[in-house]
């Protein structure tokens, strides 16, 4: 059974500074903060990094109510890692895997205590040059959700900031679809949802 999805997608075709001046006003805005607070970010597989970013992205996919990955289940889907440091201790990553022929965004967590210093808008950046430097056309920013609500009404508009939203169909089990579809359109069985993925 069909069922309808949305992604955010990024050209990355015209040159670099064009793609830039392209972006919305207020992620060009974070990119430049993040520089101006001396964040960097930094493509690593190091297995002390991984294990000083779990923390942070456990702690960032509980609270969005979504099945939380193992380490080594990450590693086998994604194709680079990025970490974002600041005077050395990392306060944010992101991740890109191979979806469709093109890089799409798998992770992206941050602490929030470290919010205003834009890490997220570095990393989105970074992930840009990445996959334009190895010679793709388009950056897939891993979904927009349709109806959100909440927390991911806000990082719909974050993602809104990079690209265009794009709407397509894959199949899905007859029960998963009406389940999608029951999450997406009624409050109460996305809050639900969200209660029984908390309990995990």
């Amino acid at each position: 059974m069909k069922d309808i999805n949305a992604t955010v997608i990024v050209n990355i075709t015209p040159p670099e500074d064009e793609i830039l001046k392209n972006l919305d006003k207020d992620a060009r805005w974070g990119i430049n903060r993040a520089k101006k607070d001396n964040l960097i970010v930094e493509e690593t597989n190091k297995k002390e990094d991984w294990n000083e970013f779990y923390n942070i992205y456990k702690q960032t996919i509980f609270e969005g109510g979504a099945d939380i990955e193992s380490i080594e289940e990450l590693k086998k889907k994604i194709i680079v890692f990025f970490v974002c440091k600041k005077e050395r201790k990392i306060i944010a990553g992101a991740a890109l895997e191979m979806k469709k022929e093109k890089p799409t965004l798998y992770i992206n967590a941050s602490l929030k205590e470290f919010k205003n210093s834009q890490p997220n808008n570095l990393l989105y950046w970074e992930c840009i040059i990445w996959s334009k430097k190895h010679g793709f056309k388009e950056l897939d920013l891993g979904g927009w959700q349709i109806n959100a609500s909440e927390h991911l009404w806000g990082i719909n508009k974050f993602k809104e900031r990079w690209g265009k939203v794009y709407y397509y169909y894959e199949d899905y089990s007859f029960p998963k679809a009406i389940g999608r579809k029951l999450i997406r359109n009624f409050r109460f069985f996305w809050w639900l949802n969200k209660k029984l993925k908390g309990r995990k």
